[in-house]
């Protein structure tokens, strides 16, 4: 196989290629916190053994152009259960191969971590609750994740820029019957297309209210929620996006940027595309200028009462630096505090 794609935003592992990978990984030890020396083996054995195309385009990704990738026929663990909470995910596969793999990929991009109330270990489980099925968080299910920048308002934190480059999804486990909800991906360069000069304009100004995710609301981070930010900034080849059009999320100053801002949402909607994330997928998302969403469904459960969706995320960064004044639980597990 060459080493190019038929399509740039899909790469296919071949049989042996995925063994390669599960043979490198397998029998590392995932660290939770993601430990100086985890993450260097991770690195060193995936420079070393994994192929040389794979690594290619992990390199790739990180251009700017890459909006997001599809890769398919990942070596995961065998499962028998999910998570609820904070439990040990080994409880419920055979080993920690998923997350070696999430942050192997990860790592060869940028730098992995996690915000505590996200989740206290460095690769994040995101299984449905029963008692979180009304929150839009990854772990409910009644709801639709509306499309979205991860941690939007995180774009403005006075301390530095602590939203993610980019996060990586990974499934699991998943329903025998292969019902599940699909994942959307909307890249803001192709629905900008769409709209007026004049409605570009005001997605440059500081027209819009952006509101702390719902889990960071509860942390004592002290945001302030009443100045106004631009949704756009950068050049408009390239631009950093910062929205979230699920509920009380973005607030519009006024009437012509709340028409503006539907406006924007309805072109997005247009161009959005869906991914089905069945076991052995990752899809990695650029979250500068994509936007991604989650359908709202139903989960199904194993006769233990188990969820059958089990999605793992990674969190990328280009730098930790712009966490230091948070708190750190670990070497990558960061915790907003009161300024």
């Amino acid at each position: 196989m060459d080493d190019s794609c038929a399509d740039a935003n899909s790469f296919w592992l071949t049989a042996v290629e995925k063994e390669s990978i599960r043979d490198a990984l397998i029998d590392i030890c995932y660290e939770p916190t993601g430990g100086r020396d985890y993450i260097h083996l991770i690195r060193m054995t995936a420079y070393q053994k994994f192929p040389a195309r794979l690594l290619k385009k992990l390199e790739s990704l990180k251009d700017d152009d890459a909006s997001y990738c599809v890769f398919e026929n990942l070596p995961i663990d065998n499962t028998f259960g999910s998570p609820q909470g904070d439990a040990n995910s080994l409880n419920f596969k055979s080993g920690y191969l998923s997350e070696n793999v999430l942050v192997a990929l990860g790592s060869l991009i940028a730098e992995p971590y996690s915000i505590k109330h996200e989740g206290p270990k460095l690769v994040n489980d995101l299984v449905p609750h029963p008692e979180a099925l009304g929150e839009y968080t990854g772990n409910g299910s009644d709801v639709e994740l509306d499309l979205h920048t991860e941690n939007a308002f995180q774009a403005y934190d006075s301390r530095g820029d602590t939203s993610p480059l980019a996060l990586l999804l990974l499934g699991v486990r998943g329903d025998p019957a292969g019902v599940g909800p699909k994942t959307w991906v909307a890249d803001a360069r192709e629905a900008l297309q769409a709209l007026e000069q004049a409605d570009i304009e005001i997605l440059y100004g500081k027209h819009f209210i952006i509101r702390q995710p719902y889990r960071w609301r509860n942390s004592t981070a002290g945001a302030k929620e009443t100045h106004v930010y631009p949704i756009l900034s950068g050049p408009l080849t390239h631009p950093r996006v910062t929205a979230a059009f699920y509920p009380d999320m973005v607030i519009a100053a006024d009437h012509e940027a709340q028409n503006t801002l539907l406006r924007f949402y309805n072109a997005l909607k247009s161009v959005a595309r869906p991914l089905d994330i069945q076991p052995g997928k990752l899809v990695y998302i650029n979250n500068r200028f994509m936007l991604h969403s989650r359908d709202k469904f139903t989960p199904s459960f194993d006769p233990e009462g188990h969820a059958y969706r089990w999605i793992q995320r990674l969190f990328i960064t280009n730098n930790l630096w712009n966490f230091r004044s948070f708190n750190k639980c670990g070497a990558r597990i960061f915790e907003p505090v009161t300024r």
